[in-house]
């Protein structure tokens, strides 16, 4: 933000007459940047979210790109708004308002410049951990509550404490209750293939997990209602801890958040062992292709799993994985024709990499890039033998393999194509 005192050029005008002065909310990996004030004098030391002023004639946006490029020397993307109560402006004095915009880096690392002497990333607990002009406050607040959820899940958390930052009605009569931090995994509403976890939030009973999302105007929606592609920096991503009809929360209750182990550890023995049939198909297929595939996996081999797949089902100790293998799949290279009709020594070569790979016992892990939220691009990597094994995923997983005992596959023909299932045992 920049101080009124300090916005001497005619900017856009607000409803009620006043100017306009911009500050950016600046999100990235799950933290609000704060800079602290070098001038002048009497608001020196103090923290603001940082901004400058709009020239005669600009777009107040541009404003905040130009002025953030300038002093931070970052460009960034503004994603949205975070609104006050003024016709979505904040109250400063009585000729200013300040209008937050919802900013992410595009590039650059913000650096300290003439106007501010440090900058901290602020975790959603830390919004009061520096001393804030008062007129930003409320602001930062605020942009707190717009910060995607923290989860714990990728490392294999069942165990959390949250406070409650949104509480309402789900379409079938069920209680939706989301908070800033949790170790629960949801269903993904664009590639729905692990289900929610249950348990208890604040000791009552969880029945499901979905994501969630919010937009500037506060709407929330959940699972199939979300119109939007997962991570869309639009909207802040949740997770909707789904409670019986009934219930009751309240808003800024802190709550213990207990995932039901039992019934995460058997869907993150479906998903791993899942992970690894697809990557025993693609070595056990690579004698199929004819000519260069569109990609190829981690480890060498044409990715025959992403290639083809139509749909993914992770079900406790187990999956079920759908193929297309038409015209389409034989047009790139695929000899769908042999492949069908050798499913069984395929299915048996797939078998026997399973065994080899459980036998050895290899570590797994998800890769987050240091992002805590949900948000996150989530990587599943094993070091399984001529590995490392890498596929995108945001699902939970064992911690090696020797936890799965035996993996399975059997592999049969469908209409569209062929089916794998998967079994852990």
């Amino acid at each position: 933000m920049t101080t009124p005192t300090q916005v001497t050029a005619d900017g856009p005008g607000h409803g009620h007459g006043q100017r306009v002065v911009v500050a950016a909310a600046i999100e990235h990996r799950g933290r609000l940047l704060a800079a602290r004030r070098t001038r002048p004098a009497a608001i020196a030391g103090r923290w603001e979210l940082p901004g400058g002023k709009v020239e005669p004639g600009e777009d107040p946006t541009q404003a905040l790109i130009r002025e953030l490029r300038e002093e931070l020397a970052v460009d960034v993307d503004v994603v949205g708004q975070i609104p006050g109560p003024l016709e979505g402006d904040w109250p400063l004095d009585g000729l200013f308002v300040l209008r937050v915009y919802r900013v992410r880096l595009r590039e650059g690392s913000p650096a300290p410049g003439v106007d501010h002497d440090e900058l901290q990333w602020l975790a959603p607990h830390e919004v009061s951990s520096v001393s804030w002009l008062d007129a930003d406050v409320e602001p930062a607040r605020a942009a707190m509550q717009r910060i995607d959820t923290w989860v714990d899940f990728p490392a294999g958390a069942v165990l959390g404490s949250g406070t409650v930052r949104w509480v309402g009605p789900l379409d079938d009569g069920r209680l939706g209750v989301i908070v800033d931090r949790t170790p629960f995994h949801p269903l993904d509403h664009g590639w729905p293939d692990q289900p929610g976890d249950i348990g208890l939030l604040g000791g009552r009973r969880v029945l499901d997990s979905l994501t969630a999302t919010i937009d500037d105007g506060g709407l929330v929606q959940v699972g199939a209602d979300i119109a939007v592609r997962r991570g869309d920096p639009t909207r802040t991503w949740a997770v909707a801890h789904v409670l019986p009809a009934g219930s009751s929360v309240s808003l800024g209750e802190g709550v213990e958040l207990v995932v039901d182990g039992g019934s995460r550890n058997a869907l993150s023995r479906g998903h791993s062992a899942c992970h690894l049939a697809a990557l025993a198909l693609n070595q056990a297929t690579a004698g199929f292709w004819s000519k260069e595939p569109p990609r190829r996996d981690s480890r060498g081999f044409p990715f025959l799993d992403q290639i083809a797949i139509l749909e993914s089902r992770i079900r406790p100790n187990g999956a079920s994985d759908s193929y297309r293998c038409g015209k389409s799949l034989r047009k790139a290279g695929f000899d769908s024709e042999s492949f069908l009709a050798d499913l069984t020594g395929v299915t048996d070569q797939v078998n026997a990499l399973l065994t080899a790979w459980v036998a050895q016992g290899a570590a797994s892990w998800i890769d987050t890039g240091g992002d805590p939220t949900l948000a996150a691009k989530r990587t599943w990597i094993c070091a399984v033998a001529g590995g490392p094994a890498v596929i995108p995923c945001g699902g939970t997983h064992v911690s090696a393999l020797g936890e799965l005992g035996e993996v399975r596959v059997s592999i049969m023909a469908t209409d569209a194509g062929f089916e794998v299932i998967t079994t852990v045992g």
